[in-house]
């Protein structure tokens, strides 16, 4: 079983990137809480999801909470290079439309600047 990996970076100066890596579900939500959901965020945060091999409707529910907050907060969340699989939990959820998402982690970043 692969555990949730958490790496988190800087990418400017109102911009942190998560690189989630792993699974996020039940039972790696405590981890994804505390790294993500819970701390203060910059007025944009980007989830590269490049290596997340498994998200489970438990862990679709942490991101979208995260949204949800940072929304509130006048703040942005982008999703950057989910792989098919885990586009496919979110369609099947019909949950990935509200998200902004981008292919590459990059263009998120950009995204980010423009504003």
């Amino acid at each position: 079983m692969d555990s949730l990996k958490i790496l988190e970076q800087d990418a400017g100066t109102e911009i942190r990137v998560y690189l989630v890596s792993g699974r996020l579900d039940e039972s790696t939500f405590p981890l994804f809480k505390e790294k993500v959901l819970d701390v203060s965020h910059a007025n944009n945060t980007v989830l590269n999801l490049s290596d997340l091999k498994y998200v489970s409707s438990s862990g679709i529910r942490a991101i979208f909470e995260l949204k949800n907050r940072l929304t509130g907060e006048g703040k942005k969340l982008l999703l950057t290079e989910a792989g098919e699989k885990v586009i496919q939990i979110f369609n099947l959820l019909g949950l990935w439309k509200p998200f902004a998402h981008f292919e590459k982690e990059e263009d998120a970043i950009a995204a980010c600047l423009k504003n």
